[in-house]
């Protein structure tokens, strides 16, 4: 869910404007002592002032990016197999592929690994064993564990999108065509992540980074992105392994053991939004309510509902159903001859939620119309 370090952010806005966002968002203004010292090097107060930068523009409501026109209408009648896993935020992303693909008039297969590396090659050999015109996955393992199936589905003619995948993802002449949640656009997560630290600190600041290290192939540009601006800006990261399997388990323990250990960490970034499953009730239990932020990625209601009520201070939201419907759109273009040109592998729409911009609690956070624009460039009523 993984290359160029650092996303490119337009200057969009004034230092007096970053400033005002920041304090209307709970930054500390000026206190920069308080959250780690004043940054002594030109450079670092150059990575500063883009993180303030970044901030006051990903925090503005953004609209979904523009999809370019199909020179006809999209194909109908195409077999779509999609394989997914059971996190949230996998089931969100599949149902918009879905949807995507039923209404263009597709039948679509949905398969779930159980994530296990035989599982998930099962699931594999099921879909190579009746080669569909289009499949869209997501890995439990790196492409190298299914590279037969792979072979079997590009000589088929199958055109194949993989989501967020354990690796670089496109290779020359491979049967991967096209990504979404690729490495650069882990990275610009990652980016962004550091950047809402940094800026809400305006200066260096001490951090935590929590993250499932088997998942390094995805999430390591959103690490070592965070990681880089973190140094830059003369702040720190420092790193917590946890496991996926123990969400909402150890997790939250394992967190809080972290924060008694290192007590002069006072930003807590989260790989991915699921880590706040009993999180603040730990925090709470602990003593530690209040004196750190959290800060996650992949926003969703329930963290949206937590950036309002002040237990979470900031999610980075992603295209989670809308990048279902992006992969469905690669998958058009690669069946139908249209040139992928950067949308074979670009960063997707991207916002960051603090409590100054959360409007509403109820849906998961997506780029505003993206069904409505992908219906309109692929000509479908």
């Amino acid at each position: 869910m993984r290359t160029t370090p650092r996303g490119s952010v337009a200057a969009l806005a004034t230092g007096a404007l970053c400033l005002t966002m920041l304090a209307a968002c709970g930054g500390d203004g000026g206190n920069a002592e308080a959250k780690g010292g004043a940054a002594s090097s030109g450079a670092a107060k150059a990575v500063i002032s883009e993180a303030e930068t970044a901030f006051a523009e990903y925090t503005r409501p953004r609209p979904a990016s523009p999809v370019p026109p199909l020179p006809s209408p999209a194909p109908g009648g195409k077999r779509l197999a999609v394989v997914t896993c059971s996190l949230p935020v996998c089931v969100t992303l599949t149902q918009g592929a879905e949807e995507a693909a039923r209404k263009l008039g597709w039948k679509v297969s949905t398969l779930q690994s159980n994530s296990t590396p035989q599982g998930y090659v099962s699931v594999m050999n099921q879909v190579a064993a009746d080669p569909p015109d289009a499949l869209a996955y997501i890995p439990a393992v790196p492409d190298s564990s299914i590279q037969p199936q792979l072979a079997k589905l590009k000589a088929a003619g199958t055109k194949i999108s993989e989501i967020a995948p354990l690796g670089a993802g496109l290779t020359p002449d491979g049967p991967v065509r096209a990504v979404v949640f690729g490495q650069k656009d882990s990275a610009l997560t990652g980016t962004l992540m550091a950047q809402s630290v940094v800026a809400d600190a305006n200066g260096p600041a001490k951090s935590v980074f929590v993250w499932d290290p088997s998942f390094v192939g995805a999430w390591g540009p959103i690490k070592d992105a965070y990681k880089k601006v973190m140094k830059e800006a003369g702040g720190s990261a420092g790193i917590l392994d946890v496991s996926n399997a123990n969400i909402g388990k150890t997790v939250p323990g394992q967190i809080v053991s972290y924060l008694q250990a290192h007590p002069d960490t006072r930003y807590v970034a989260l790989a991915v939004v699921d880590y706040n499953a009993g999180l603040d009730a730990a925090l709470r239990a602990a003593g530690l309510a209040g004196k750190v932020k959290i800060l996650s990625r992949a926003a969703d209601a329930a963290s949206l509902k937590a950036i309002q009520a002040g237990t979470q201070w900031a999610s980075v939201g992603l295209e989670l159903a809308a990048g279902g419907y992006r992969a469905v759109d690669q998958l058009i273009r690669l069946m139908t001859g249209v040139p992928l040109g950067d949308r074979a592998d670009a960063p997707g729409w991207q916002q960051i939620y603090v409590k100054g911009n959360v409007t509403q609690t109820s849906d998961k956070p997506e780029p505003p119309d993206y069904a409505r624009t992908y219906f309109a460039a692929w000509h479908v009523g």
